[in-house]
């Protein structure tokens, strides 16, 4: 769910780009597959790249329709395991590009490379993503410095005012798509590359975000599902308070988790420190006076000059997804540089207008899931912070559950961020009822400390995925796939020969 971290990989080219092949547009009903632009020069040459065009509103098939875009790593011609079709992957978000993640992969070694020699390997971006007709809105607007945490009923009325001038410039710049960004639309559309690519089950790997895209597909289709693993699992039902109380004290157990690491490990710079008070002493000198970040100071930086006390709260949880003892080690050092007023790293990202030739490659990417992290979230959940008062009553929750980190998470940012949002919302929260049948199961998986996605969460959506199978890593960090361990090789082992772990499994990596 969390915006990653993103290395920025640095291309001198600043052409407009609109959908990764230079291609005429896709008829209805087939993919336009194709050499990648060449623009995108850092994607292997194994990738092809290619366009559909689907409706903009699905209820109304025949009306608008945009180009959705998609990368495809073939597998091997030397292959020698059975081909299975299809796998297709979505690393989650909302807003991350699974275009730019297929891309990415390790071809030549690790779980991806063994996936590859059964399956091909398809990175479609979701609606208003990265390739896919990215959405624009005023950078100007969204670098507007306002609380998602009211302590005044002025505080809450700039907030609102602010989330409504944003999305109202989102609809300006970017048209009617902007009013249909939400999951199920995203489901429909990655039933519709299945259909044009001629497979006959959409076999899938979704991790965080991702998971609501695999779970709605289900519902909508379960005849089509073919081996499907939900990753860092997303429960869409819960109201409000508690999906802030879910995800913030899974963030809480992380932070005090690492306060006794930093305070103890060798690898720490804080080793002998009392941990839990430093953390509240730049808590408290921010409020007094946000903390400096000087190397933001720069008009190419992409981050704030200094750091509010919200703004550390929020930031912090980003450290936490990869689970590492790197990271870890990381953020003390993270923590030690703030103490002496050098908070960069924990400054806030600020937005930029594209060129007069579009977005710089790979910036597109970046800017798109930025705003696409608000947009999408406002059409799949319900803001209900629709008073200051009850704000404050969310808030006070909070402090008793989370007084660590006051409620600060994704789960609280999206809520405050769309209250006024101006677009419908076209998926509210609701219960699933999912059922693919005994003999094909889905594959869920959890850990025990994700700092994001509640393990509360991945045990609640057993309820709605009846044909669910939960298997549990005992371990820190968001999502399992890719961790080289125990339970990475259970879902290589379930997408290959549909081998389920035992209900209630609980891997120790």
């Amino acid at each position: 769910m969390m915006e990653n971290i993103l290395c920025i990989i640095a291309i001198l080219a600043t052409r407009a780009i609109a959908t990764p092949v230079a291609l005429n547009k896709a008829t209805d009903n087939s993919i336009i597959w194709g050499r990648c632009d060449p623009v995108f020069q850092w994607f292997p040459s194994s990738v092809q790249c290619g366009n559909l065009s689907v409706p903009i509103d699905w209820d109304k098939p025949h009306g608008g329709m945009f180009n959705l875009s998609m990368v495809k790593l073939s597998r091997p011609s030397h292959a020698t395991s059975e081909k299975l079709g299809t796998l297709f992957m979505n690393p989650g978000g909302p807003g991350s590009s699974a275009a730019r993640y297929v891309a990415s992969m390790n071809t030549t070694k690790g779980p991806s490379s063994e996936i590859l020699q059964s399956y091909d390997i398809m990175g479609v971006d979701p609606r208003g993503v990265g390739l896919s007709a990215p959405i624009r809105c005023d950078s100007e607007i969204w670098n507007e410095r306002v609380s998602l945490f009211s302590q005044t009923q002025d505080e809450y009325d700039r907030l609102v005012d602010k989330n409504k001038r944003l999305g109202q410039s989102c609809i300006e710049r970017t048209g009617e798509l902007m009013n249909h960004l939400d999951t199920i639309s995203v489901a429909k559309d990655y039933e519709a590359v299945r259909a044009a690519l001629g497979e006959a089950k959409f076999n899938y790997l979704g991790l965080s975000y991702g998971t609501q895209i695999g779970a709605q597909y289900a519902e909508l289709f379960p005849d089509k599902v073919g081996a499907m693993v939900l990753d860092g699992v997303l429960q869409h039902s819960q109201a409000e308070s508690m999906n802030i109380l879910a995800e913030g004290t899974a963030y809480e157990a992380a932070l005090e988790s690492f306060f006794d690491w930093a305070s103890t490990s060798p690898n720490s710079i804080l080793k002998g420190q009392d941990v839990g008070k430093l953390w509240h002493d730049l808590l408290n000198n921010a409020t007094a006076r946000p903390l400096a970040a000087p190397s933001c100071d720069s008009p190419a930086s992409n981050c704030r000059m200094n750091v509010t006390e919200d703004e550390i709260r929020l930031n912090a949880q980003q450290f936490f997804l990869p689970g590492s003892e790197h990271a870890k080690s990381w953020f003390a050092t993270v923590l030690y540089s703030s103490s002496q007023n050098f908070s960069q790293d924990l400054a806030s990202k600020v937005a930029h207008e594209p060129t007069n030739q579009g977005y710089i490659i790979p910036v597109i990417f970046v800017e798109s899931q930025r705003y696409i992290s608000v947009a999408s979230a406002c059409q799949d959940w319900s803001p209900r912070l629709s008073s200051f008062e009850d704000m404050q009553a969310k808030m006070r929750i909070a402090e008793v559950f989370t007084p660590l980190t006051r409620g600060a998470s994704q789960s609280w940012a999206v809520q405050a961020s769309c209250i006024g949002w101006p677009a419908p919302v076209t998926n509210p929260p609701t219960k699933l009822n999912v059922d693919t049948g005994a003999d094909n199961p889905i594959l869920m998986v959890t850990s025990t400390h994700d700092p994001s996605t509640s393990y509360t969460w991945a045990v609640g959506m057993l309820e709605e995925i009846k044909s669910g199978v939960l298997l549990t890593r005992d371990g820190e960090g968001h999502t399992s796939w890719g961790r080289n361990g125990k339970t990475t090789e259970a879902i290589t082992r379930f997408l290959l020969t549909k081998e389920l772990p035992d209900p209630g499994t609980v891997l120790d990596s």
